[in-house]
């Protein structure tokens, strides 16, 4: 009787006026599931690129305002703790002068000599030169910059590093001899000294 019961009730579902609506609730929570999906799926990566966006927009605007000396110091310290031994460790770079930018230029030089003759007899040459120098630039979102062909980094002037670990006399020499090798300073520009 089970059965009957349930041929019976599948029949009663399956007449048309049911199925009917059994298919359009379907395709409304079909529709529904895929909107929300694609809304939650698009509103989190939109949350992740915020994110991103901002975090590289306050790393940029904190790297415009960083100077040479700060960009060395900061990357110098992390590696200069990260040897044994080492503990926290401050540091102080200091430069002879700024970076120097060398730009492409276009130059154009003429140059012109011209003879003259005079009714007595006289020669006379006259020579003129022109020398014009233009800067390349180039065009991006920020607007024209110089093309750079070169950048010469500033000379390293002096090191002072202080970490807790510089009365071990192994760890001072470590730290010595790592910022002599990464900065290729000679020695009697580098002090290490013990932290307090």
């Amino acid at each position: 009787m089970r059965i009957k019961e349930i041929k019976d009730l599948l029949k009663e579902l399956i007449s048309k006026k049911h199925v009917a609506n059994i298919i359009v609730i379907l395709a409304v929570a079909i529709i529904a599931l895929i909107f929300s999906s694609d809304f939650l799926v698009k509103d989190s990566s939109a949350k992740n690129n915020i994110k991103e966006t901002v975090g590289d927009t306050f790393v940029k605007q904190e790297e415009v305002f960083k100077t040479e000396e700060e960009i060395v110091e900061v990357r110098l310290k992390k590696i200069l703790e990260r040897i044994k031994g080492s503990g926290e460790v401050e540091v102080m770079v200091t430069f002879e002068m700024g970076s120097e930018i060398i730009p492409a230029s276009n130059t154009v030089e003429t140059k012109d000599t011209t003879e003259e003759k005079d009714s007595n007899g006289g020669i006379r040459t006259v020579t003129s030169q022109n020398l014009t120098e233009n800067i390349v630039t180039t065009n991006d979102n920020t607007g024209n910059k110089p093309l750079v062909i070169k950048e010469i980094k500033p000379r390293v002037k002096g090191v002072i590093v202080v970490a807790e670990g510089a009365d071990d006399i192994e760890v001072k020499m470590q730290l010595y001899d790592a910022v002599k090798t990464v900065l290729q300073v000679s020695g009697d520009r580098v002090q290490v000294y013990t932290r307090n």
